[in-house]
């Protein structure tokens, strides 16, 4: 089971008689007219259960063990860790969105567990998220997530042409705090904000109301990875 990613102890305490919960702070661009759906799956996370937010569920959800190797390389070691999942995402007269993901990260380090020293890795052995999104009637294609310093930026290629960026987030509201990883995301067409997956708390996603149908169920399937995605893998 994963915990939920905001505990107590991550909490920003703006006075000494309160612990409230973190929350995300939306890019300045988030659709005014967006629906906000809470998320039910997402965290705490318990093993091939569903994700549903609003009208959408992924379902037949197929998770794989969350899998480390470590390999000795000389006074280091090299480790890698993996993860696949699987799922459709359906919602009430849309076409299905069937999704396939692999996680991966790899790093290098050295020393005791307590005074570990690493290194990351994963840029030379691909994204550390590849998925593939097969709208029902399209071609699949492929959705990709990188680690960039520590951040974790992408893409998500479109049945109807062209793609759409994802972003990591890693700032709280109301405060100048920032995430050491990312906290959420925007997804994005054209540098203008049409979804944000929030992984806080027990998640949420915001939906652009402007979207089309055929739209919406597939930045819905994209969303959907990106909450199975754990932002910290292989650090």
């Amino acid at each position: 089971m994963r915990l939920p990613l905001a505990s107590c102890a991550a909490f920003l305490v703006l006075s000494l008689s309160a612990c409230t919960p973190a929350q995300l702070r939306l890019p300045d661009d988030a659709p005014a007219n967006a629906q906000s759906f809470a998320v039910s799956g997402h965290s705490p996370r318990r093993f091939n259960e569903p994700v549903r937010f609003g009208p959408y569920s992924a379902l037949e959800m197929r998770e794989g063990w969350t899998a480390s190797w470590r390999i000795p390389v000389g006074n280091a070691d090299l480790e890698r860790t993996a993860k696949p999942y699987a799922y459709t995402l359906v919602a009430l007269g849309q076409a299905p969105v069937e999704v396939q993901c692999r996680a991966r990260a790899l790093a290098a380090g050295t020393g005791p567990e307590d005074r570990r020293w690493s290194v990351d890795l994963t840029s030379m052995a691909g994204p550390l998220l590849a998925c593939g999104l097969h709208l029902d009637g399209h071609d699949p294609l492929p959705l990709e997530v990188a680690r960039e310093g520590d951040r974790l930026n992408g893409e998500v290629a479109l049945p109807w042409g062209g793609h759409y960026a994802i972003r990591g987030l890693q700032h709280y509201a109301n405060t100048p705090i920032r995430a050491g990883t990312s906290i959420g995301y925007a997804i994005e067409d054209g540098g203008a904000t049409i979804a944000v997956v929030d992984l806080l708390n027990g998640g949420r996603v915001h939906l652009d109301a402007a979207l089309g149908e055929e739209q919406r169920v597939y930045v819905a399937a994209a969303a959907a990875a990106l909450l199975l995605l754990d932002p910290e893998l292989g650090e």
